[in-house]
């Protein structure tokens, strides 16, 4: 009997895991990340706006990252620290809005001494795909720390005053890496307001909250 209950178990979990591998295959191949470009004019304001900051300037700016926590995705790149302006992200993604002239977080380096970039989010309202400085920003479904669909855009400043700007899902610049001894969220996460999870790492959590549940059952019908 318990030979028999172990065998379905397994198989019920390993019928869960071929549901999902498309889903875990289609986030590591993903829409290839853009290669940077010369950024339009408005953009290049920014950057020169941003990215001579000192961390004091940053936090004089209301940028905070709180914790400082490291985002990247293993084999795909990194996002960097995130210093979050709380007011602007209250402000911009609620509404369904990004305000080109102030982004909502500002994209450290893994000294966090340096400002690598910048992102905008904005919150599905029923808006549609959006688009800022050119660039196509598409609809990305809620994950673990930001539940709501939204939309975000990332700019990473590149050598010879080029950028990467990214609208898409993966956000990640590949240049970019976390820092050895850090704490990392996982394949992706939002320090201070959240987060962003990749697909991949949200299929797994769900593959072992089914599989926890199962053992759970099976135990519970063995007692009984």
């Amino acid at each position: 009997m318990s030979c028999i209950n172990g065998l379905a178990r397994r198989a019920l979990v390993c019928a869960l895991l071929l549901t999902l591998l498309p889903t875990l295959a289609l986030a590591q191949a993903g829409p290839p990340i853009p290669e940077p470009v010369d950024p339009p004019a408005e953009v290049a304001e920014l950057r020169a706006r941003f990215e001579n900051m000192t961390p004091d300037q940053v936090r004089a700016a209301g940028y905070v990252a709180n914790p400082p926590m490291c985002i990247s995705a293993p084999g795909i790149g990194g996002m960097g620290i995130h210093a979050v302006n709380g007011a602007l992200m209250g402000s911009q993604f609620p509404t369904g809005r990004m305000d080109p002239e102030n982004p909502s977080v500002v994209l450290l380096d893994a000294t966090q001494q340096k400002v690598i970039g910048l992102e905008w989010e904005a919150k599905d309202i029923g808006q549609g795909n959006m688009e800022m400085f050119g660039v196509p920003i598409k609809l990305q479904q809620g994950h673990p720390g930001v539940p709501d669909p939204h939309y975000m855009l990332h700019v990473y400043f590149k050598p010879d005053g080029k950028v990467r700007m990214i609208g898409q899902d993966p956000p990640f610049d590949p240049d970019v890496t976390c820092p050895a001894g850090m704490p990392q969220a996982g394949a992706g996460g939002m320090a201070g307001d959240g987060g962003y999870h990749a697909p991949a790492a949200t299929a797994l959590v769900l593959l072992a909250g089914a599989a926890w549940a199962l053992r759970r059952k099976w135990l519970s019908a063995l007692v009984v």
